[in-house]
C-alpha cells in the first residue's frame, strides 16, 4: 500500500513538474528590458533577473581567457552573444569585474565579484562591521561602511570601469542602458558604481540588481540611493545570511545600518534539496519589509552561494588566483602592483563623419550669424539702460549647482514685505507702498486670504524675471492662531509623504497643505503657465511662517506638480524637519536659498541639538548669512556669506546667539511685518469687489483674468503688419538682411518715440510671432512691429 502511495504521489509531481516546464519553455523569450511602468514606477522584470543572475555567475571565473572570449561554461543560456570590453582583476585587494554589451537588451553590463571564501583581504572587508565610520561625499547625515566603499572607489575598478562605460557609449551611442549586478560584497560594490554613474557621471536609465547584498550605509543614505537610483532590485533568497549583515537595529532605526529598496525576497518550494519552484515577493518600499526576508532568521550559507539554481561562487578555492593564456597578452597591461586589466578595442566614429557633422555646424553658423549679431545689440543696449537692474536669474553654475544671486535676492526681500499689506485694493493693483522700487510693472494674479487660520498669499508675474512669483506672509504678530502654530515645537510629529523617514513640523505643513491656500496657488500657477508659457520660471518667497510655507510649495510644485524651474528663497525661515527631511529637500529643490539675518531669532527655532542630528529639526541647504556693519548703531552696509550644504553651518547663523526679534522683522533695510498691529484683519474697495469671491467660512479670495495673446495685439497693429509684408513682398521676406533692415525701420519711424526708443529697450517685455510670420516686440505702451 505504502509503495503504491508513493507511485502515485510520484506520479502527481512529475505531472506537476512537467506542467512547470512548460511554462518556462513558453516564457523563455529575451524581453526588452522595461525600466518603467505606466505610472512612472519602476517594476521588477523577471526574465532580466534570470538573465544577470548569470552575468553575476560568470564574474566569478578564474579564467579569463575564456571569461574575455565568452566562451566560458557560465557563458551560455541568457547571456549568449556578450560581448566583453574590458576585464578589471585588483591582485592587491582581490576584487574581479567586467565590463560589457548585451546587445539583445541594448544594455552596458557592469558586473562585480563577491567575496573569495578563502580570500581573507574580502573577509575582513566583509566582517569589518564599522557602523557610521565614513561620510558619503556631499549627502549629509549620510554614512556608509568603508570597507565597501573603498573597495569600489579607492581601487583600480572605478576608473577602469567608467572608462570602459565611455568608450561602450561612444561605440553604441549615448543613449544605452546601463545594468550593474553583484552577489555578495560584489552587491555592494554595484550599488556604489550606479550611485557614481548617475551622480558623478550624470548617467541616466541606470539600473541596478544585485543578489544577496549586504546593508552599506545608513537610512539617511538609503534615503538618498532610493531617490537617485530608484531602479534598483536586491534579490534575496530564503535563510541567506549576508543581507542580515551588518545587523539593523529596528529599536534604532536612525543609528543602524539601513537597506534602500526594492527588496525582491526569493522562496524556494519543494522537498528537502529538491526545489520544484520559486515564489518571488516583492516587497515594500522602506528596505527593510519585515514581512520578507528580515521575518526570517538569516543563517544559511548555502542560500547566499545559490540564487535561481545558478552557483554564485568560484569553480575551486583558490587564493585569489588567474589563468589566463598567452594569446590575451596583447589585451591586457598591467601596473607596478600588478593589477590586471584586460581592454578590448572598439569601434569608433569615422573621420569622414565627424568632417561632415562639422561642416553641417559651420553652414548653420554662416546662416544664423546676422540674428545673433541683432540680438546681442539688443541685450547690451539692456544692459546699459538697466543700470545694474538687470535681474535674470542665473539658475546654475558651469559645475551644475545653483548660485547665490544677491540681486534677486534685493527684489524677492521687496515682494516678501508687500505681502503684509492689509490694504487688497492696493495689493492687487500694486500701487502700495511697497509696490515700487525693484518689483515694479509686477502684475497680480492671484490674493490668497485665509481668514479661518490667518494666512495670506499671493500669485503674480513679474515680466523682467520671466518668472511667476508666489508669496507667503509670515507671523502675524498679534494673530493668537499664528503664534499657536509657531510656537508648537513638537519634533517628529508628522510623516512626510511618500517619504521613508521624513518628519515635519506640523503646523507649518498644514498652513499651506491643509488650508484655502494650496488649491488656489496650484490653480494661479496653471494659469499664468498658461498665458505666459510653460517654460516660465517659478519663484516662491516667504518671510517667517511664510518661509515656511514657501519651502512646502516649492517641494510641492516639484513633487506633485512635475514643475521644473523652480526656485525658493525664504527670508527667517524657522526648521521645518527632521535631517532625513533636509536630504530629501536638498535633492528635490537644490535651487533653494534660506536668507538668515545676524542674530535673528526664528531661524534657531525648533533647536537643533548637534549631540542627536538624528532626532532633532534640521535645516536644509543653503543658509545665506547676512551680517550688518554699523558705526554708532547706524547700519552701514551688510556681509553675504555662502555657508556650506549642510543646512547647519557651525560657522554661519549658529555660530550666534538667537535673541534678535528686531534682526527677524527687517532685512536688508526692508521691513517685514504688518503696518499696525491688527487682529487679522483687511482692508478692500469697492473697485476690486468684481474680482473678488468669498466662500462658505469667509475666506477671500481676489482673482485676474490673464489676458491672452490675441487681447494685448491691436487691430491696427496687424494691419500695418500684413500691409508691411504686402509691399515687401516675398522674395523680400525670405531674406534675413531685409527683415532686419525692415524692423530697424520700424524703430527709428516711431516719430516722437524715435529719440526714446533705446531707453525702452530695456523694459521689453515680451517678443511674439504669429503665424503669418509677423513679429511684435512689446515695450512698455507700444508696440513694434517687423516680418520674419
Amino acid at each position: 500500500m505504502w509503495t503504491f502511495l508513493q507511485n502515485m504521489g510520484q506520479k502527481r509531481w512529475m505531472f506537476l513538474l512537467a506542467i512547470f516546464a512548460v511554462l518556462l519553455s513558453l516564457t523563455s523569450g529575451r524581453g526588452v528590458l522595461k525600466l518603467k511602468s505606466d505610472d512612472d514606477r519602476h517594476v521588477y522584470n523577471h526574465t532580466l533577473t534570470l538573465t544577470l543572475v548569470e552575468y553575476a555567475s560568470a564574474v566569478y571565473v578564474s579564467d579569463l581567457t575564456e571569461l574575455f572570449n565568452w566562451t566560458c561554461e557560465r557563458c551560455n543560456g541568457l547571456t549568449k552573444g556578450f560581448e566583453v570590453i574590458e576585464i578589471i582583476f585588483d591582485v592587491e585587494h582581490c576584487l574581479q569585474a567586467y565590463v560589457g554589451v548585451a546587445k539583445d537588451l541594448n544594455a552596458i553590463i557592469i558586473a562585480f565579484r563577491g567575496t573569495q571564501e578563502h580570500s581573507i583581504q574580502n573577509w575582513v572587508s566583509d566582517l569589518f562591521w564599522k557602523q557610521l565610520d565614513l561620510n558619503y561625499p556631499d549627502m549629509p547625515d549620510a554614512m556608509v561602511h568603508h570597507g565597501f566603499y573603498s573597495a569600489y572607489h579607492n581601487t583600480t575598478l572605478r576608473p577602469a570601469v567608467l572608462g570602459a562605460v565611455q568608450r561602450a557609449k561612444i561605440s553604441y551611442g549615448a543613449n544605452i542602458n546601463i545594468i550593474v549586478t553583484g552577489h555578495s560584497m560584489g552587491g555592494a560594490m554595484a550599488a556604489f558604481c550606479g550611485l557614481d554613474l548617475v551622480v558623478n557621471e550624470g548617467e541616466e536609465n541606470v539600473q541596478v540588481i544585485t543578489f544577496g547584498q549586504p546593508r552599506v550605509g545608513n537610512a539617511a543614505f538609503a534615503s538618498y540611493y532610493s531617490l537617485l537610483v530608484p531602479n534598483t532590485f536586491r534579490i534575496t533568497h530564503e535563510h541567506d545570511m549576508v543581507p542580515h549583515l551588518p545587523p539593523f537595529y529596528h529599536i534604532f532605526p536612525q543609528k543602524t545600518y539601513h537597506h534602500f529598496p526594492t527588496e525582491v525576497w526569493v522562496r524556494d518550494l519543494g522537498f528537502s534539496s529538491l526545489v520544484l519552484a520559486s515564489v518571488e515577493k516583492v516587497c515594500d518600499n522602506t528596505g527593510e519589509d519585515p514581512t520578507c526576508s528580515r521575518s526570517v532568521v538569516g543563517n544559511s550559507i548555502s542560500d547566499h552561494l545559490k540564487y535561481f539554481g545558478i552557483d554564485l561562487r568560484c569553480e575551486t578555492w583558490r587564493q585569489c588566483t588567474i589563468v589566463m593564456s598567452h594569446e590575451m597578452d596583447r589585451f591586457s597591461r598591467k601596473d607596478s602592483k600588478g593589477n590586471l586589466v584586460m581592454s578590448r578595442t572598439l569601434p569608433s566614429t569615422t573621420v569622414s563623419e565627424t568632417e561632415a557633422l562639422l561642416e553641417n555646424v559651420f553652414v548653420w553658423l554662416d546662416m544664423e550669424h546676422k540674428r545673433w549679431v541683432f540680438l546681442l545689440a539688443i541685450f547690451a543696449c539692456l544692459l546699459f539702460f538697466s543700470r545694474g537692474r538687470v535681474a535674470v536669474l542665473k539658475w546654475k553654475t558651469d559645475d551644475d549647482s545653483p548660485v547665490y544671486n544677491h540681486t534677486l535676492a534685493l527684489t524677492l526681500v521687496e515682494y516678501t514685505s508687500a505681502v503684509y499689506m492689509s490694504d487688497l485694493t492696493e495689493l492687487f493693483t500694486w500701487t502700495c507702498e511697497r509696490c515700487n522700487g525693484l518689483t515694479k510693472g509686477f502684475q497680480v494674479i492671484e490674493i490668497i486670504v485665509d481668514i479661518e487660520h490667518c494666512l495670506q498669499g499671493y500669485v503674480g508675474v513679474a515680466k523682467d524675471l520671466n518668472a511667476i512669483v508666489i508669496a507667503f506672509r509670515g507671523t502675524q504678530e498679534h494673530s493668537i492662531q499664528n503664534w499657536v502654530s509657531d510656537l508648537f515645537w513638537k519634533q517628529l510629529d508628522l510623516n512626510y509623504p511618500d517619504m521613508p523617514d521624513a518628519m515635519v513640523h506640523h503646523g507649518f505643513y498644514s498652513a499651506y497643505h491643509n488650508t484655502t491656500v494650496r488649491p488656489a496657488v496650484l490653480d494661479a500657477v496653471k494659469r499664468a503657465k498658461k498665458f505666459y508659457g510653460e517654460n516660465i520660471k517659478i519663484m516662491v518667497t516667504g518671510h517667517s511662517m511664510g518661509g515656511a510655507m514657501a519651502a512646502f510649495c516649492g517641494l510641492d510644485l516639484v513633487v506633485n506638480e512635475g514643475y521644473e524651474n523652480v526656485q525658493v528663497m525664504t527670508f527667517g525661515q524657522p526648521r521645518i524637519g527632521n535631517a532625513a527631511f533636509a536630504s530629501y529637500y536638498s535633492l528635490l529643490v537644490p535651487n533653494t536659498f534660506r536668507i538668515t539675518h545676524d542674530r535673528d531669532i526664528v531661524p534657531h527655532l525648533p533647536p537643533f541639538f548637534y549631540l542627536f542630528p538624528q532626532k532633532t529639526y534640521h535645516h536644509f541647504p543653503t543658509e545665506v548669512w547676512v551680517r550688518d556693519l554699523s558705526v554708532l548703531k547706524i547700519v552701514r552696509f551688510g556681509i553675504e556669506k555662502v555657508c556650506d550644504n549642510t543646512g547647519e553651518d557651525p560657522t554661519c547663523c549658529r555660530s550666534v546667539m538667537g535673541s534678535s526679534i528686531s534682526d527677524h522683522l527687517t532685512y536688508f533695510g526692508v521691513e517685514l511685518m504688518c503696518e499696525t498691529w491688527r487682529q487679522c484683519s483687511i482692508v478692500m474697495g469697492h473697485e476690486v469687489e468684481s474680482y473678488s469671491r468669498r466662500d462658505s467660512k469667509g475666506n477671500i479670495f481676489l482673482s485676474r483674468t490673464d489676458p491672452s495673446t490675441e487681447e494685448l495685439v491691436d487691430e491696427s497693429v496687424e494691419q500695418e503688419c500684413l500691409l508691411q509684408r504686402e509691399s515687401l513682398g516675398n522674395s523680400d521676406v525670405e531674406e534675413e538682411e531685409e527683415f532686419f533692415d525692415s524692423l530697424w525701420s520700424l524703430f527709428t519711424s516711431l516719430s516722437s518715440k524715435a529719440m526714446n526708443v533705446l531707453s525702452y529697450l530695456h523694459a521689453l517685455a515680451d517678443l511674439r510671432i504669429d503665424r503669418a510670420g509677423c513679429i511684435f516686440l512689446f515695450i512698455n505702451d507700444f508696440v513694434v512691429v517687423g516680418i520674419f
